[in-house]
């Protein structure tokens, strides 16, 4: 067997739960590398992480000492429900493929 089938891999709710930890770069360059494989090859984790890279970016844009306008707000509000439900649908895709 070749490099390639020695690296672990993860699936997709192995990836997403640890999404935070890779956008924070809290895991080990290893773990980074691995995930980022993984979102390099799957289409729905790569757009939740996506997602969860633009909130992440509004959110530190927004926590200055300025007061966020409404429609920052309201964009991250609505930036927050569409991850909701992603994030329930994978949950759902999980469960059936279990």
């Amino acid at each position: 067997m070749g490099p390639e089938s020695d690296k672990p891999k993860l699936d997709c709710r192995e990836v997403l739960e640890e999404v935070y930890l890779y956008l924070d770069q809290e895991c080990s360059d290893v773990r980074r590398t691995v995930i980022r494989d993984h979102l390099d090859e799957c289409s729905p984790c790569l757009s939740e992480y996506g997602i969860e890279q633009e909130v992440r970016a509004i959110v530190h844009r927004c926590c200055s000492q300025e007061k966020a306008p409404d429609e920052v707000k309201e964009r991250l509000r609505r930036k927050l429900s569409a991850i909701e439900q992603v994030s329930e649908l994978f949950g759902e895709v999980a469960e059936r493929d279990r």
